[in-house]
């Protein structure tokens, strides 16, 4: 999947009294949408027509809600039957998204997603967040022995 390689970079604001985080960039998002009730296999012939209507117009009211579809797959041998992915520029697009194909009657689960590199960079970056505060921990007690 084509697309920004920066995944929600921040930008702090400050007004009055507190201070606001504010989301800048593109999200990247996947939705998957179950067209049949359970999961349940569906019939052949006309069924398989009424999924492309489906699709079409799930993709049409995702669009209309802030979110721009670039892929819609089907899924097989899944709980869910379709795959939407696409980006949005606001992240509370992802909740419309599902609350848009709820409203249709389909159940859905939209997800944030990003590429392979940026994640394996996330893993990396927390990493060493998580390891600075186990060492910022240790110097405190070798202080406090030191000390005592």
């Amino acid at each position: 999947m084509g697309g920004p390689t920066s995944y929600n970079p921040l930008r702090v604001k400050s007004d009055s009294a507190s201070l606001r985080l504010e989301v800048c960039g593109v999200v990247q998002f996947v939705t998957l949408v179950q067209t049949r009730p359970g999961g349940a296999a569906g019939k052949t012939g006309s069924r398989g027509a009424a999924h492309a209507a489906q699709w079409q117009h799930l993709s049409y009211q995702i669009q209309l809600v802030g979110g721009r579809v670039s892929q819609i797959w089907n899924v097989l041998g899944n709980d869910y039957d379709l795959l939407f992915m696409g980006d949005a520029d606001d992240p509370k697009t992802l909740h419309r998204i599902d609350a848009v194909c709820k409203g249709e009657g389909y159940a859905s689960k939209t997800h944030p997603a990003i590429e392979a590199e940026e994640y394996a960079r996330l893993v990396e970056e927390t990493a060493e967040v998580l390891s600075y505060g186990t060492r910022r921990q240790q110097r405190r007690e070798r202080t406090e022995r030191d000390e005592a």
